[in-house]
């Protein structure tokens, strides 16, 4: 798990302050290195590892005052096309650039999740998702495919997976999940562009056979293969800052390999009014599958981004191993 270490912080709402340094834990790739402010003069340029030599934060206000957050400043490695689709959606923002301004989400959706060898259906059910962690808790409420109710609170954060009764209580361990749960974080727009941002400079750009833009990466910290699909529009509607005839670069699906499988999703229907006084942009129809199979479809009925969510880790799991 990512150390952060604060050396001095500032004040402002979505504006650059003074910088803290980031070490990785482990040798899992990406960018690590010592402590320190940002560097003097130029900006550093990308080494032959393709990883940025370190990671560089600055300070940010939560959205809806709930104080100050350190976000990344974008590593040299990550490439334009990266960037362009980070900052459509409200990721990268700032004269000091960020590309992960976005760093957890919560929405609530109707709609259909799988359910053994049916569909649940799915209603006002709630989805707090911290892509940093990551981790992820899904609170599904409405009827089983057989008819019995659904009330299900499903969680996971970094090596652990467990249930729980009420939100932050009442847990029981589902370690033999966590291989499921984990690359469900990749099925949000977000959640997919932090994968080939953390790719960096190994991210590859290529095209579909219909002309949009594939961006594939794996990201160090987890090993997850993803392929985003990037659609250049300028036939739209309003979405926060951007006019109809705007260029808007906005993923409209993804992929995601492990452990064998592949998940994916699609996402229709952007929005950039759902949060107030905010421009985040996030689509109202997901529809995600589990090998080609249905997975989830879900219409978005609320969304924040930036929210506060905390997954402390339950005694009950502590230890464990999650097994495939």
């Amino acid at each position: 798990m990512r150390k952060v270490y604060a050396l001095a912080a500032v004040a402002a709402l979505l504006t650059g302050g003074v910088l803290i340094a980031q070490e990785e834990a482990g040798g899992r790739g990406g960018r690590g290195g010592r402590m320190g402010g940002a560097p003097a003069g130029p900006p550093p340029a990308c080494p032959p590892s393709g990883y940025g030599a370190q990671a560089y934060y600055s300070m940010f206000g939560q959205n809806g005052g709930d104080g100050q957050t350190a976000y990344e400043v974008a590593s040299p490695c990550i490439g334009k096309d990266v960037r362009d689709v980070a900052e459509s959606i409200g990721m990268g923002r700032n004269k000091l650039f960020g590309v992960k301004n976005v760093i957890g989400v919560q929405f609530r959706a109707d709609g259909t999740m799988a359910d053994g060898n049916g569909m649940a259906k799915l209603a006002n059910s709630e989805f707090h998702i911290a892509y940093y962690i990551p981790a992820m808790r899904a609170m599904l409420k409405g009827t089983r495919a057989n008819g019995q109710p659904l009330n299900e609170i499903r969680v996971f954060a970094d090596q652990y997976a467990w249930n729980e009764t009420q939100e932050g209580r009442g847990a029981t361990a589902a370690m033999n999940t966590l291989n499921d749960r984990l690359p469900l974080i990749k099925l949000t727009p977000f959640g997919a562009v932090w994968s080939v941002i953390d790719a960096e400079a190994h991210t590859v750009v290529s095209k579909t056979a219909d002309g949009k833009t594939l961006l594939t990466g794996t990201s160090p910290y987890d090993g997850i293969e993803v392929a985003v699909t990037v659609e250049d529009n300028r036939n739209h509607l309003k979405l926060g800052p951007y006019d109809p005839t705007e260029l808007i670069r906005l993923p409209v699906a993804v992929t995601a390999k492990a452990n064998g499988h592949t998940w994916g999703a699609t996402f229709a229907n952007y929005r950039g009014d759902l949060e107030p006084n905010v421009w985040m942009i996030f689509p109202t129809d997901m529809k995600w599958t589990l090998d080609g199979k249905p997975l989830a479809d879900l219409h978005v009925t609320f969304f924040r981004s930036n929210p506060y969510i905390v997954f402390p880790i339950p005694d009950v799991v502590k230890g464990q191993k999650a097994s495939n």
